[in-house]
């Protein structure tokens, strides 16, 4: 059978139990009213040991010097050098030339190829050798002279020549708005017919628009009297009014 609870009368307004059952079921009468400050008394005390541990510094480790080791001069002897022995040198006796006769005439003598053995002929004078044909060399190649290149004229149209050279009407535009100037001079072949077949630019005027126009209208409408090959340094000129 169970204890009864029993109450006894703690003052005026309270009560205490005295029973331990009722105080087992009963956490919050068992509670001690300084639990919170013994908690704050340990935390304290806690941080206290734990600064004078922290003040406490460890002594520093001091590594001792290694000894001083006394140096010793290291002297370095060459090695010996190997002693040459000198060699005997022997007189050589010089071979005897024979006597030449200064007297007597020399003949040149010509090695030639065997003419049944090659396909041109080597013509010689004096003694003759034959000798293989593959010691044989070839006559030299015959030099051909070429003519000099043909030197150009100057062509200025003055309208009594033969054929048509109009100059054209319109300034490039692109000259004409970027206000370039100059003079081309382009070096023109003509053939037989009198059509050019080469307009190339000998000298430029500077500006590439002006130099490909002169080529080009040269090269479309001028047209010489039919006759020989000829060469011709055709100057044109580009002035702005």
């Amino acid at each position: 059978m169970s204890t009864p609870a029993t109450v006894t009368a703690a003052g005026p307004g309270g009560y205490s139990l005295s029973s331990d059952l009722a105080k087992l079921c009963l956490p919050a009468a068992t509670r001690d009213a300084n639990r919170k400050l013994a908690y704050v008394n340990s935390v304290c005390f806690l941080f206290l040991v734990v600064g004078l541990v922290g003040l406490k510094m460890p002594q520093p480790y001091v590594r001792p010097l290694p000894e001083v080791v006394e140096f010793v001069p290291v002297v370095f002897t060459p090695p010996e050098q190997p002693t040459v022995v000198p060699q005997e040198t022997t007189d050589e006796v010089p071979e005897e030339t024979p006597d030449v006769n200064l007297d007597a005439p020399v003949v040149a003598t010509v090695v030639a190829a065997n003419p049944a053995a090659v396909r041109f002929a080597v013509p010689v004078s004096g003694p003759v050798i034959l000798a293989p044909a593959r010691f044989a060399a070839a006559p030299p190649p015959q030099i051909r002279n070429t003519p000099p290149p043909p030197q150009p004229t100057r062509f200025v149209p003055t309208g009594k020549e033969v054929g048509s050279f109009p100059w054209m009407k319109t300034y490039p535009s692109q000259a004409a708005r970027l206000k370039q100037q100059g003079t081309v001079i382009l070096y023109v072949i003509v053939g037989a017919d009198g059509v050019p077949t080469s307009v190339k630019v000998h000298e430029s005027s500077g500006y590439a628009v002006l130099d490909q126009a002169a080529l080009e209208w040269v090269r479309d409408n001028w047209r010489w009297g039919p006759g020989q090959v000829r060469h011709y340094l055709v100057p044109a000129e580009f002035r702005l009014k």
